[in-house]
């Protein structure tokens, strides 16, 4: 096997471009030291002053010499995310969206990681099922925080049913030698009903608050069931009634520890509340955000945007002008006050289209799971206007990719719109602004 590490990109005008490291090339060394993955890259490149040894695409070594500030980066990308072999999840959870996928979707989306570092690199949420000794032995000397751990359940027999493996029912003393080496950790549990529901559940969250600080937070998620479910554990999907009663119970266990901790510990994602028909909470309950990869207050991010919106004068339209937007059925009553505000601007007609996810059905109505599929399929025939406004979450991160596969630019093709991926309403306000006038 070819020694050192492959790099597949150097940004231009990096410190590693500069001193003439190229795509192609392999790391050996830094500073005269091996290295195994993306943690002990990042430990030596913290200095002022480094010595590369690489292997160019000749096969020659040479050395680069780097001059740059003391936590610049290098400006490398590697072949692999973690640069040494990613950890692959060793799980058979009952509950898993990958294995509810269709056929003939991208590689990637099949990929089952459970890798340490890119819960910390990235948040990717990990089981610590694959974490022996020795590697939870590294991540307390390496300081490696935050971390985002799926938990689910505390009871060590349901975990290990939950997420078939036999490995699973040591969380506890897992989280309690992270938290004793001051490990700042974010939880998820996915309910499953039957399984990690009522009793469990209501044990989990007392098990997991001991601790708090260092357990900084912990999301609760109704499990998510596509269409694509056969020859999988059967799974029933959260009722309004059990979302109802996970609400009204939760709040309780929130104001307590609110009043204990100065934070609520435990969040709800948006979806329990839509279900459930409850109010969501005002903005200063989810603090700084930090379990919105979980949906955890997106919406309430969204209402703030809406008050931010009202704050500005109403944009002034030159000609008339048609425009559209999409957004989950479950999420369309928060964009109709949106559409309200938009209907105040004259000379501009707003259609919003609430789009159901046929791409994988089951009870999946998450506004971020929407597909090029979803878009194609409902908006045809469709009054669209000079632009259709979509959600950019739908889209896979850095690039113009549906979930399905499709591209934006295949999408607006077959829909003869002009699309425009936003994140905040504040940026719809700038096109009608700059680039509709």
């Amino acid at each position: 096997m070819p020694r050192g590490f492959s790099i597949a990109t150097v940004r231009r005008d990096s410190p590693a471009h500069r001193a003439g490291v190229k795509a192609g090339d392999r790391l050996l060394k830094i500073n005269d030291s091996y290295f195994y993955d993306l943690l002990d890259y990042y430990y030596l490149c913290a200095d002022d002053q480094l010595s590369l040894s690489i292997i160019n695409r000749s096969g020659a070594r040479v050395r680069r010499r780097i001059k740059k500030d003391y936590d610049e980066n290098l400006g490398l990308e590697f072949s692999t995310p973690t640069i040494g072999p990613l950890r692959r999840c060793q799980n058979n959870c009952i509950f898993c969206f990958i294995d509810q996928q269709p056929a003939h979707l991208r590689s990637s989306l099949y990929q089952k990681d459970d890798d340490y570092r890119l819960s910390f690199f990235h948040g990717n949420y990990i089981s610590l099922t694959n974490v022996v000794g020795g590697e939870l032995k590294r991540i307390v000397r390496r300081g490696i925080s935050p971390l985002y751990i799926s938990i689910h359940a505390t009871d060590p027999a349901v975990r290990r049913t939950m997420m078939g493996n036999r490995a699973a029912g040591n969380i506890i003393n897992q989280l309690a030698v992270l938290a004793k080496a001051g490990i700042t950790m974010h939880g998820q549990v996915v309910i499953c009903p039957g399984y990690n529901d009522g009793a469990v559940l209501q044990k989990t969250i007392t098990d997991l608050s001991q601790f708090y600080p260092y357990l900084k937070t912990v999301a609760l998620v109704p499990v998510g069931l596509t269409r694509y479910r056969k020859g999988l554990t059967t799974l029933k999907p959260l009722t309004p009634n059990a979302a109802h009663n996970i609400v009204e119970t939760c709040s309780q266990r929130q104001k307590r520890y609110t009043d204990n901790y100065g934070t609520p510990f435990v969040y709800l994602a948006d979806e329990l509340y839509l279900l459930a028909d409850l109010p969501l909470p005002p903005h200063h309950h989810y603090g700084d955000y930090e379990q919105i990869e979980n949906g955890v207050g997106l919406v309430r991010l969204f209402l703030n945007d809406l008050s931010m919106w009202k704050q500005h004068s109403i944009p002034v339209m030159k000609g008339v002008k048609t425009i559209s937007l999409v957004t989950s059925v479950a999420a369309a009553p928060f964009l109709q006050l949106f559409l309200w505000e938009l209907e105040k601007i004259t000379d501009l007609t707003s259609n919003l289209y609430p789009l159901t996810n046929h791409f994988w059905g089951g009870n999946v109505d998450v506004v971020g799971l929407l597909t090029g599929s979803d878009l194609m399929q409902g908006l045809a025939g469709k009054t669209l206007g000079e632009i259709l406004f979509i959600p950019a979450v739908i889209l896979k991160e850095g690039s113009e990719l549906f979930l399905d596969g499709y591209s934006l630019s295949e999408v607006s093709a077959a829909l003869n719109v002009q699309i425009i991926p936003v994140d905040s309403l504040l940026e719809i306000r700038k096109y009608l602004e700059e680039e509709l006038n």
